[in-house]
């Protein structure tokens, strides 16, 4: 069975950018909790709730907007691999050394990811409606 080498330069790209991301949520959690201090001091309550809605709703945008591209990705990652029968596709760059499967299997593996994609796009749909109706509770 033949290996594709880890990509070390993917590796340390990804590392990074997750540890900003995690720098930046923890960040913004701060910056949020710190917001909400002042505000329930400086606002009367239908001012409070109005800020609120628009932070949940900006939340809401966020959660679809991930789901979709992660669908996005899935999906085409998905349709590569079973175009080319091959996983991973002859383009990826794996982050660990990843045994190759070829023809039915890899086909298996690509229909699942293309699945897997569907479902997330359909969550990010489920989100967006569920949210719309949560937000519109509010005011």
């Amino acid at each position: 069975m033949t290996i594709q080498a880890a990509d070390i330069a993917q590796r340390r790209r990804v590392a990074t950018i997750l540890g900003i991301a995690a720098i930046a949520l923890v960040a913004g959690m701060f910056a949020f909790n710190h917001w909400l201090e002042s505000a329930t001091q400086g606002m009367d309550t239908t001012h409070l709730v109005a800020s609120v809605r628009r932070l949940v709703a900006a939340c809401v945008i966020l959660m679809c907007a991930c789901l979709f591209l992660l669908g996005r990705h899935l999906l085409l990652r998905g349709r590569r691999i079973v175009r080319d029968r091959r996983y991973p596709a002859n383009d990826a760059r794996p982050l660990r050394d990843t045994p190759v499967r070829e023809g039915d299997e890899a086909v298996r593996i690509g229909n699942a990811s293309r699945i897997a994609g569907l479902i997330a796009c359909l969550l990010g749909v489920a989100v967006a409606v569920v949210g719309w109706f949560w937000i519109a509770q509010f005011g």
